[in-house]
């Protein structure tokens, strides 16, 4: 047999004649269309703090990307390795230097900046910038030292390409519309079968001005865990770190132009984004 259920207790307080009230409900209204969207813009203007950011890198930007490997590597033999041969030029015995010139046979082929589909130009992907942010907060012991930072950063921060509406192109910097060269060198390391040298070639854009936005979670769990002076902290150990591929090498240091805050959108920009986008 099902147990009876037990009434619920009603709280009531007294009125002017000492006669118990009825207990208050709270009724919630169903909204409109015209409601939400006016709660949805409301959201929008107080859910971000936003800077805009302009760097300056000093020399050369290097891709990451890889492109094809069997091109290269494919090109290389072809070539019978003539350019790439200096290192082992002075070599007399023949078994030798076929020996030097086999260490040098792995091509890690060429990287290169992104293209897009209907869309002219060299490309960086705005979560890059993010990740070297994320990269030298936790480097400065950052992320040890303010608790629960690692999960602000990775949920309640964002970084998008400056002064862009349409929430796709947000995702992607533009860097020109083609790399000022391909940088090549000889990287050396050991791997299962002894000493290997691997040819490795980047497209690179020289000095390029990156300008980007910041987008911090204005809630108080994220707020509270990414303070002014540790972000500016974060930008000056990155300035030396640098940004891009090659970074051990030197490549992509850079300095920043400015920092400085964007005021929350007003209803009208709201609207004419939106309007756009559309």
């Amino acid at each position: 047999m099902a147990r009876p259920k037990k009434k619920e207790a009603e709280t009531a307080t007294a009125g002017e004649d000492g006669k118990p009230e009825a207990p208050k409900r709270t009724i919630i209204r169903a909204k409109t269309a015209f409601d939400w969207k006016g709660l949805v813009k409301k959201a929008e203007s107080e859910a971000w703090r936003k800077l805009r950011v302009e760097i300056q890198v000093r020399d050369m930007l290097l891709a990451g990307k890889p492109a094809s490997l069997d091109a290269g590597n494919a090109m290389l033999k072809a070539r019978g390795l003539e350019d790439h041969m200096e290192a082992v030029a002075d070599i007399v015995d023949p078994d030798e230097r076929a020996k030097a010139a086999e260490k040098i046979r792995t091509d890690e082929g060429l990287c290169e900046f992104s293209r897009r589909s209907g869309k002219p130009g060299i490309w960086m992907p705005s979560n890059n910038l993010k990740a070297m942010l994320k990269e030298n907060w936790s480097v400065l012991g950052l992320r040890v030292k303010v608790r629960g930072s690692k999960g602000a950063l990775a949920e309640g921060l964002y970084v998008v390409a400056a002064d862009c509406i349409d929430p796709v192109e947000r995702d992607w910097i533009y860097l020109g519309n083609e790399p000022s060269g391909v940088h090549q060198a000889v990287a050396h390391t050991v791997g299962p079968t002894g000493p290997v040298s691997s040819i490795k070639r980047h497209e690179y854009v020289t000095r390029p001005k990156i300008a980007f936005e910041i987008w911090i979670a204005t809630a108080e769990s994220v707020a509270e865990k990414i303070s002014d002076d540790e972000l500016a902290k974060t930008f000056v150990h990155a300035q030396e770190h640098g940004t891009g591929a090659c970074r051990s090498q030197g490549f992509g240091k850079w300095d920043i132009v400015e920092v400085r805050e964007l005021a929350p959108p007003t209803e009208d920009e709201l609207e004419e984004a939106a309007a756009k986008v559309a």
